[in-house]
């Protein structure tokens, strides 16, 4: 689609109007600064569900920005259009001005618990006017409005441009491809052809047909097939997974068996189908070459449209992936290609750009500890994705979540992370349990004083972990005893911290730590003697105590631009990621087994719950043994 099509090749009698239709549906002539009011109606919705803390609604700024955006779309609406969805757009703006206008308490409570009328009209009232927005109505008037625009020769402002991308994103929002419907409304309006005829074909239809015709295709209903979606990774991850929608390939194994006389594997003719063709899946025959991809992932997309299937697909993978390498840690896998099926057949594909750019060449090791994290978290994951979508809130956390982790993972191993990577930690953090906040329908103060209270005993585990650790660092004269404990340490026959009790003797007398001599052996005696333990909780409370308020004062001169010395900052990013590890692991758990998040945020375990009553950890485990 470009003007020389629609423009040179016209003959001397057409219209000069009918060529500035055709002209306004290509895209890439620029984009108009006004929001297309599904886009902002959305903002404001989005805002309504995660938009926190006390800057969010209470400030004048966002809601006149938000005021003005909407003034602006609606403004650019044109006649047709505006006049079909009247009746619910006055609804919406009347609960939004009636939103922007509540009192300051109505306007300060956090996401997952805004009940007040207030909040609940503008989302009832938005969704009825996306609905309209949507409706064969609201997208023909648009189109109408685009052949108004097209036809008014005193227009000189680019008012067709948002008038087009409105349409462009009623479309979208229609389960459309929009770029697609946008190709054959030029060849409708160009040419007289339709969908279905051959491209740049002119058939002598009369203006008004063609019109005619333009206005059937733009309201056409999206049609929908039994999706499936192939997704190719570069990563030698070898994941054993088939749960939900999702089922996990290596590549490597998969694609020579897809050919003839190759084993049998559940799926196989829908991958011979997809790799046939010789350009999707390619895979290292020989040593010196490099495969396109090393991990397939299938996932069943059900009876749905076919717009955006990949971006759907790839979607639900990433929720695994992202969950997985959070809880288990290893290297990250890059989406390169993807196949997608209709009813069987294969209907599209794309290649991306390869990267093999993980920390290490060939990490074969962190590609294991992805497939382990995968297998052992995943399945879950996978089962609830096929149940539901991943819920609002816990997308949002997850996704920040994979933001703050991404610069400390393997993929980034030789390289130091920056002071940069290290300051974004904790405002990242605060935005995490602010969404599983909202998840819980909880306060956000709330959801940090019940995860916060869970630092002490984390702490106190930490601890002893470490010291058990440093009693089998470094080299002696008892180096054979010492490769003893170190085996048996990595590969405990049972619970660990049972290793650490019974072999306490062994372990202070191979350590070379001396300066943390006294603390080891305190902290490896607490495990038997809780008095001990009762001492260090109660300190580590009140240094829990101390980091919060630290972490609070930090994250806001972060945000707002004060003070903030990096050490200082450094000095509350552990325990600003052990919040926000904890409220997601209880957001994902609360969502993989159905169960309520506010109580999964406040679950504690059986040793915690055994060892606030007063026994010792060594104790509990021999009972649990």
């Amino acid at each position: 689609m470009t003007d020389f099509n629609v423009s040179d090749h016209w003959s001397n009698n057409e219209p000069a109007w009918l060529k500035s239709l055709a002209s306004s549906l290509d895209r890439r002539h620029g984009a108009s600064s006004v929001l297309p009011l599904t886009l902002i109606v959305d903002e404001v919705v989005n805002w309504v569900h995660l938009a926190s803390g006390e800057d969010a609604w209470r400030k004048a700024q966002n809601r006149d920005s938000l005021t003005d955006d909407l003034d602006q779309s609606i403004a650019a609406l044109g006649a047709n259009v505006a006049t079909s969805i009247d009746v619910p757009l006055k609804k919406f703006m009347k609960a939004f001005n009636q939103l922007t206008g509540s009192p300051k308490a109505v306007q300060l409570q956090p996401p997952g618990s805004r009940t007040d009328p207030a909040w609940v009209d503008v989302i009832n009232t938005a969704a009825d006017l996306l609905q309209h927005l949507g409706s064969d109505a609201a997208v023909g008037a648009s189109w109408d409005d685009l052949v108004a625009t097209a036809q008014d020769a005193t227009l000189t402002e680019r008012e067709y441009r948002p008038i087009a991308e409105l349409l462009y994103a009623q479309l979208t929002g229609r389960g459309l491809n929009a770029d697609m419907v946008f190709r054959d409304l030029v060849q409708m309006v160009a040419y007289g052809s339709g969908p279905d005829d051959l491209p740049n074909e002119r058939s002598g239809v009369p203006v008004a047909e063609r019109l005619s015709g333009a206005r059937d295709i733009a309201i056409g209903p999206a049609e929908t097939h039994a999706i499936v979606v192939w997704l190719g990774y570069l990563g030698r991850v070898d994941a054993r997974l088939n749960a939900g929608r999702v089922t996990f390939y290596n590549a490597h194994w998969a694609v020579p068996n897809a050919h003839a006389g190759g084993q049998h594997f559940e799926h196989k003719d829908e991958l011979t189908h997809l790799v046939s063709s010789g350009s999707l899946f390619k895979v290292a025959k020989f040593v010196h070459e490099e495969s396109d991809v090393d991990m397939l992932v299938r996932v069943d997309l059900g009876q749905t449209h076919h717009a955006g299937a990949s971006d759907r697909a790839s979607q639900i993978v990433e929720a695994i992936i992202n969950a997985s390498l959070h809880f288990g840690g290893g290297t990250r896998p890059f989406l390169v290609q993807y196949g997608v099926m209709w009813d069987g057949e294969f209907r599209s594909s794309s290649s991306m750009t390869s990267r093999r750019d993980t920390g290490f060449s060939h990490d074969h090791y962190g590609a294991d500890m992805t497939a382990v994290s995968v297998e052992q978290h995943g399945a879950q994951i996978a089962e609830a994705l096929a149940r539901a979508d991943l819920p609002r809130f816990l997308a949002a956390a997850l996704e920040v979540q994979t933001t703050a982790d991404h610069p400390f993972s393997r993929d980034f191993a030789l390289r130091e992370p920056s002071q940069a990577d290290i300051t974004s930690v904790v405002p990242l953090a605060d935005r995490v349990v602010q969404h599983v906040a909202a998840h819980a329908a909880m306060a956000p103060a709330d959801a940090f004083d019940t995860v916060g209270s869970q630092w002490p005993h984390a702490n106190w585990l930490g601890s002893v972990r470490h010291a058990t650790s440093l009693c089998l660092t470094g080299s002696g004269s008892r180096n054979e005893l010492r490769d003893e404990l170190s085996a048996e340490w990595h590969n405990p026959k049972g619970p660990w911290i049972l290793f650490a009790e019974d072999r306490k003797a062994d372990l202070l007398s191979v350590c070379r730590v001396e300066s943390e001599r006294a603390w080891i052996s305190r902290m490896l005696d607490s495990i038997s003697d809780h008095s001990i333990y009762s001492d260090l909780i109660e300190a580590y409370t009140e240094e829990g105590r101390i980091l919060e308020a630290r972490r609070k004062r930090v994250r806001n001169a972060l945000v707002h631009g004060n003070p903030a010395h990096f050490d200082v900052v450094a000095s509350v990013r552990s325990y600003s990621e052990f919040l926000s590890s904890s409220a997601l692991h209880a957001g994902i758990e609360s969502y993989v087994t159905s169960t309520d998040a506010a109580t999964a945020l406040g679950t504690r375990t059986a040793e915690y719950i055994a060892m606030s009553a007063g026994m010792d950890a060594a104790t509990y485990w021999r009972s649990q043994v």
